[in-house]
């Protein structure tokens, strides 16, 4: 039998799919960096759920640098996009 975690952890699975398309095709620079923000979303889900599954903290550690520099890289490069250069 399936559990509800597993089921969740199916569906980020699939949610890949159209951030890794919009990744690829996307028309413009905003629309990757939109993609590649959404992907690490469902990433840190994932491993906060896969940390809650095996009782570990160690993975809510990685969920939580990877935040941080998903969020620090979204910032820069909505800057660079907005002005042109980035200080």
């Amino acid at each position: 039998m399936i559990s509800l975690l597993d089921f969740s952890l199916i569906l980020m699975v699939l949610a890949f799919i159209p951030c890794i398309y919009r990744i690829i095709k996307g028309p413009t620079i905003a629309d990757r960096v939109i993609s590649l923000d959404a992907l690490t979303t469902v990433i840190i889900v994932m491993l906060g759920a896969y940390s809650y599954d095996h009782n570990s903290a160690f993975f809510m550690d990685v969920a939580l640098v990877l935040a941080v520099i998903s969020f620090v890289g979204t910032v820069t490069v909505a800057k660079y996009l907005d002005e042109g250069v980035v200080l």
